[in-house]
């Protein structure tokens, strides 16, 4: 590993290079949507992919309800074709793809499946122990950090007042601030535009994690670096609904 992945995908996405940081279904999932309408995919689209997946599978299992019964029956098709007709008995546990690669970059490396264990169920996540399926996801997750890929930021929704604050908030990264510092200016940002706090980090937990909740955002910050995550923010807020066909 630690070869550095060029976003400009010199590299051709072939499915083996797939296969290092995303599983065979989300492999076929793309394969499946690419002939709805083609276009270039690199791999910084993987963890979309793994993310759709499970909603996917959330659906299959009534776990979110669609209210189109059409809908619903393509979704559930859709998922049955990805999963080779042959559905498991029960989902698997759906962590979103770019927490596990925060945990993995934080993680020692001598222990780091149960210090990612570890840090799940702090979030609340119901790990009963390491299972195939999360081993699995953790060592896709681990590839992604050797190859310092980088922060994939997922589709969000903003309004106006919302993306002048996440502006501000990516002003305060090009300064020299420290995590405890970042952690507190979220607050202060949030105020100062009317948001409630809890709102603001669920929105950029959402962009940068794929997931409404996670780690202290100071600590986080520090360690995927300060221009990593300004990167995404930015990329966010220029984001058409289009480009980026994953939901937050």
């Amino acid at each position: 590993g630690g070869k550095k992945i060029s976003k400009s995908v010199g590299n051709v996405l072939t499915p083996q290079l797939w296969l290092r940081y995303g599983s065979p279904e989300s492999l076929r999932l793309l394969t499946l949507k690419r002939f709805v309408g083609t276009r270039r995919i690199a791999i910084t689209d993987i963890p979309s992919y793994m993310d759709e997946f499970d909603k996917l599978e959330d659906v299959y299992f009534g776990r979110t309800k669609v209210s189109n019964a059409r809908d619903r029956i393509k979704l559930v098709g859709l998922y049955e074709y990805v999963v080779g007709l042959k559905p498991p008995k029960e989902p698997s546990l759906h962590i979103p793809y770019n927490l596990l690669v925060y945990l993995a970059k934080v993680a020692p490396s001598k222990d780091r499946e149960g210090y990612i264990v570890a840090k799940l169920r702090e979030y609340g996540y119901k790990v009963a122990g390491l299972s195939e399926d999360l081993k699995r996801r953790i060592h896709y997750a681990v590839n992604w950090v050797s190859d310092q890929v980088g922060i994939t930021e997922t589709y969000v929704e903003l309004t106006t007042t919302e993306k002048n604050a996440i502006a501000n908030f990516i002003a305060l990264l090009e300064t020299k601030v420290d995590g405890e510092q970042v952690q507190n200016a979220v607050f202060e940002i949030a105020r100062g535009h009317g948001i409630p706090p809890p709102r603001f980090f669920q929105l950029l937990y959402s962009i940068l994690l794929g997931s409404d909740h996670g780690p202290r955002l100071g600590p986080y910050v520090m360690a995927m670096g300060k221009d990593a995550v300004a990167g995404a923010l930015r990329r966010a807020l220029q984001a058409k609904k289009g480009k980026m066909k994953a939901e937050a």
